[in-house]
């Protein structure tokens, strides 16, 4: 008898992807666990051409043959599948609304799109996973009947690395550093970061602001770094733009304190790094955000933006609340290490097998 299939697909396969690194990982699981697994995708960076497939060549091998499809946004990965006669190991990352979306209405109809893609999967679906509670529930209120949590895995081999001189170089003289990893879109509020910051500096004038993240919205960038320069804060708001692992990595380890203004997120990865790394957070309880800080970090319900430059104040100087803020955070952290999140993986697979 020959081995076990299942395939696993994604929307679009990057490097530094939070999805494209749990799929790989993933892959890597199933395939010690004896399956014929491999990765299709509709985009693949030519980084990843050798390890990821176009999504068109894949042919099930037989009826009903399970696949797995990591869902967050409407496409065409979904319809062809759909037109197949597979059932889905469902893996959902979540759709953000498109309301948020109203300055690009192609891609506020693509999430749209995604929703009702989410519904059509729903009969077909023997499992559908949750990388939070909170996408669990919005699974539940879907209509998905059976459903479990699979958290996103932090790889700890991409972060032990050495930090990268030059940027060591250029910033370990200034500071302190507010540092928030993400890709511009509004759904991340990347524009309270920078009022934050400018009454911030009322307190510690040398403070700086490093947004980490691609730029996905060329017309929401651009009104960003006029409001960065309307605030009178030039330089001291830094957009870096995509960076490397290492680069990313030596951001974090710069920083001072990690600061979510986010009204959206679905799990919320950099959480995990800044708390696996030891950067204190500061967080808006919104969405996602409480369930992956599991209690530790600080959240906040109230964007305050005077009281909110006191308590990163505070968590710069007070070095012992810091150091127990930190502890916390690194018992938080170990949920998402490989050990335990595969110890999840394997609980969960008597459910659907």
């Amino acid at each position: 008898m020959g081995k076990p299939t299942l395939h696993q697909f994604i929307i679009g396969a990057s490097p530094g992807d939070a999805i494209t690194d749990q799929a790989l990982l993933l892959r890597r699981w199933l395939r010690e666990e004896g399956f014929h697994s491999d990765l299709f995708a509709e985009g693949v960076n030519a980084a990843l051409s050798d390890q990821v497939h176009s999504y068109l060549r894949y042919r099930p091998s037989q009826s009903g043959e399970v696949v797995i499809l990591h869902h967050s946004i409407g496409s065409a990965v979904v319809d062809y599948l759909l037109s197949l006669d597979v059932r889905f190991l469902l893996i959902y990352h979540n759709v953000t609304p498109p309301q948020f979306f109203n300055m690009d209405p192609a891609l506020a109809v693509q999430l749209a799109r995604g929703m009702e893609q989410l519904a059509l999967l729903r009969e077909r679906t023997l499992l559908g996973l949750a990388d939070s509670a909170y996408n669990e529930q919005e699974l539940q209120r879907a209509g998905f009947s059976a459903t479990a949590v699979l958290p996103i895995v932090l790889d700890e081999s991409r972060y032990q690395m050495e930090s990268e001189p030059a940027l060591l170089a250029r910033y370990q003289s200034g500071g302190p550093y507010l540092l928030f990893v993400g890709r511009l879109v509004p759904n991340k509020r990347q524009e309270e970061l920078i009022k934050l910051l400018y009454h911030y500096r009322r307190i510690e004038p040398s403070a700086g602001l490093i947004l980490v993240g691609a730029s996905w919205l060329p017309a929401y960038t651009e009104w960003l770094q006029d409001l960065a320069h309307e605030l009178g804060l030039g330089e001291s708001v830094v957009f870096t733009d995509h960076v490397s692992q290492r680069d990313m990595v030596t951001y974090y380890r710069l920083a001072d304190v990690y600061v979510s203004m986010s009204e959206h997120e679905g799990f919320g990865k950099p959480l995990v790094e800044s708390m696996y790394l030891g950067l204190p957070v500061l967080a808006y309880a919104a969405a996602a955000v409480p369930d992956t800080l599991g209690g530790a970090g600080v959240m906040f319900h109230e964007k305050n933006y005077e009281a909110l430059a006191e308590a990163v104040d505070i968590l710069v100087r007070d070095s012992d609340l810091r150091q127990r803020i930190m502890a916390r955070q690194r018992e938080r952290a170990r949920a998402f290490l490989e050990p335990a999140v595969r110890q999840v993986w394997q609980n969960l697979q008597g459910t659907w097998r």
